[in-house]
C-alpha cells in the first residue's frame, strides 16, 4: 500500500468567480464578506453545494443513542444519519426519535471497532462524519467543521487532538495539552469516505486484528492511514479538548488498561509501517472573526467558535 492519493477523486476547485455569474446550477452562492447572516444562510466556499453524512457507532446504551439522534435534528447539510449496531443481536424495539433526514441502521456480524470505517452502501456524500454515541457537540460545532473540511478534503479534521512522543527508546500515546498534535481522535472527526474503502480493503489486514484483539485503536489506524497516504497532519478546529459524556456507563476510554494499549498500537502500527507516519501541526483552526470586534450592525461568522 503506497503513499499516495489515488484513492481520492478531488477535483480542484471552481475559479472564485463562478460563484457570481447566472448559472444556478453549479450550486454557488454568493457570500456578503463580512455578513454573519448571509454566510450563515449558504454553505460557500470553492466548491458547490454538498452534504455530509453522520455515522454513529454504537453498543447497548439506547439512552445514550436516543439522545445524540435527538441532538442532529434538524442540522444543516445534514444528508443522513448511519447508525452502526455494534450488538450482534437485534437493534431494539425502542422508539428511536424522528429526523428531518433518514436514518438507517447497520447491524454488525461482530462487535469490531472496524465496523466504523467500513464504507457502507448508505453512505452517499464523501464528507463523512465519525462521531461515537456519547459525543456531545453542538450544531454549530459540525457546521463549523465541516466548512473547514470543505478545504482541507484529504485531511482528518475534527475535535480532540493526541499526540505522539518518544520518551527514552520507546513510542508513547499521549492526551495531556500540548502546542502540537499529531492525531484527531475519529470518535469526532470528518473524513472522506475514501478512506473507509482503504481502510477496509486495502490497509494490511494485521492493523485491523490488533484493533480486534485490543478493541482499541482503530481512530489511531486511521490516522496512520491517512498521514501515509498525504504525508500531511490533520486539522483540529476549535478549543474543545475532550468531548466524552461524563454521565455515560461502559466507556472504554475509562478502562485502566486504555492507555498501555494505545501505547502498544502505535509501536505495533510503526512496525507495519516500516516508519512512523504521523505528523505534527502547531496550530487549530477556528473561524475567521472569533474573538474579533465587530461594529454593534455586524454579525460574526459563528457565535461562539
Amino acid at each position: 500500500m503506497g503513499a499516495s492519493l489515488e484513492y481520492l477523486a478531488v477535483e480542484p476547485p471552481f475559479p472564485s468567480e463562478i460563484e457570481f455569474g447566472n448559472d444556478a446550477s453549479f450550486g454557488f452562492r454568493p457570500i456578503a464578506p463580512g455578513s454573519g447572516v448571509e454566510f450563515s444562510a449558504a454553505i460557500g466556499g470553492n466548491r458547490p453545494r454538498e452534504q455530509f453524512t453522520v455515522l454513529l457507532l454504537t453498543y447497548r446504551r439506547d439512552t445514550v443513542l436516543y439522545a445524540s439522534l435527538e441532538r442532529l435534528n434538524n442540522l444543516p447539510y445534514l444528508n443522513k444519519v448511519v447508525v452502526v449496531w455494534n450488538n450482534p443481536e437485534d437493534p431494539s424495539d425502542h422508539a428511536w426519535p424522528r429526523l428531518h433526514v433518514p436514518v438507517h441502521f447497520v447491524k454488525a456480524t461482530n462487535n469490531s471497532l472496524n465496523n466504523r470505517f467500513v464504507p457502507y452502501d448508505q453512505i452517499e456524500t464523501e464528507a463523512v462524519l465519525s462521531l461515537d454515541d456519547d459525543i456531545d457537540l453542538k450544531q454549530h460545532e459540525i457546521i463549523f467543521a465541516f466548512r473547514v473540511w470543505r478545504e482541507q478534503r484529504t485531511k482528518v479534521v475534527g475535535f480532540p487532538a493526541r499526540h505522539h512522543a518518544r520518551y527514552g527508546t520507546e513510542m508513547f500515546y499521549n492526551s495531556n495539552h500540548t502546542c502540537q498534535y499529531s492525531m484527531i481522535l475519529t470518535g469526532a472527526a470528518f473524513i472522506h469516505k475514501a478512506y473507509m474503502y482503504v481502510y477496509t480493503y486495502r490497509m494490511p489486514q494485521v492493523i485491523r486484528a490488533k484493533v480486534d484483539e485490543l478493541m482499541n485503536c482503530e481512530d489511531l489506524a486511521m490516522n496512520f492511514l491517512v498521514s501515509h497516504l498525504t504525508r500531511q497532519p490533520p486539522v483540529k478546529t476549535t478549543s474543545k479538548w475532550t468531548l466524552r459524556c461524563a454521565t455515560c456507563s461502559e466507556m472504554l476510554s475509562q478502562d485502566s488498561s486504555h492507555f498501555n494499549e494505545r501505547h502498544d498500537c502505535i509501536r505495533f502500527f510503526t512496525r507495519v509501517y516500516g516508519y512512523n507516519p504521523l505528523l505534527f501541526s502547531q496550530f487549530r483552526v477556528d473561524s475567521v472573526l472569533f474573538k474579533t470586534r465587530l461594529p454593534p450592525n455586524h454579525q460574526k461568522c459563528f457565535k461562539y467558535v
